[in-house]
């Protein structure tokens, strides 16, 4: 009965009856002669089905995810950690508080410090509209895990990736720091570690925020929810990202 009623609520809350209805909207046009209509309802249904479960929509993902994961070095031996920011959420019940892609980010980096403890970077500015930095939000998080306000470096002009990088090196360079612990979702590390690759200093991944599936689940593999959605709109935002700063960065 568990499993039965754990299926059903699968079924419900999930893209599943949007993409029946696109399907079936196809299959009507189709009849009545509306074939171009019928087409496109059909194939948005089928997109959707596709970027919606597990045994698409990982593949993609882990080909991103693995191509850092394995870590080939001492972290003893290391100088520095750096932590990229990845959002903050504004006007909550609790203030502002970083993004839930950021929380595990936080996280690592505090395990990381307590075992091996090193000066610890963080990366990310004012973006749009907000009125403090990113940086600034999780520096708070980090000292109330306990670690030291004289081991975090701020970095606050950054915007994006690039910046991200351009800026931390700077710091990294005045403080003669040469072997940084670069940490942030291993979907963004592949990007990560093309932006910040520097003749001077030496970039090592730690990834966290494992999203791609390894296994096959059985029909919860095939069943279609929302969050697949997201992880496919970020998925894409990473390869996009990537050929974008292969293009406009060539030989920079």
């Amino acid at each position: 009965m568990f499993y039965i009623v754990k299926i059903i609520s699968l079924l419900i809350f999930s893209p599943l009856i949007f993409i029946l209805g696109f399907i079936m909207f196809g299959i009507l046009f189709l009849k009545n002669k509306k074939i171009k209509l019928g087409i496109f309802s059909f194939l948005l249904g089928t997109v959707l089905y596709l970027f919606s479960c597990d045994f698409f929509i990982s593949k993609p993902i882990i080909s991103l995810e693995k191509t850092n994961v394995n870590l080939e070095y001492k972290i003893e031996d290391m100088d520095s950690y750096i932590l990229l920011c990845g959002g903050i959420r504004s006007n909550t019940l609790m203030g502002i508080i970083p993004g839930q892609e950021a929380v595990e980010r936080i996280i690592t980096v505090a395990k990381l410090y307590n075992k091996n403890p090193k000066p610890i970077y963080i990366t990310g500015g004012k973006v749009l509209e907000k009125v403090v930095s990113e940086s600034s939000v999780y520096k708070k998080e980090l000292i109330d895990l306990g670690i030291p306000e004289k081991d975090i470096i701020l970095e606050e002009k950054s915007r994006n990736t690039k910046e991200n990088a351009i800026y931390t090196k700077k710091l990294m360079k005045k403080n003669e720091h040469k072997r940084g612990i670069l940490v942030t979702s291993a979907i963004h590390m592949k990007r990560s570690m093309e932006v910040f690759k520097d003749g001077e200093i030496i970039f090592y991944p730690f990834p966290c925020n494992f999203y791609g599936i390894t296994k096959n689940r059985g029909i919860q593999s095939y069943i279609p929810n929302y969050l697949n959605l997201k992880n496919f709109n970020s998925t894409l935002w990473e390869y996009f990202g990537i050929i974008y700063y292969r293009l406009r960065y060539k030989g920079k």
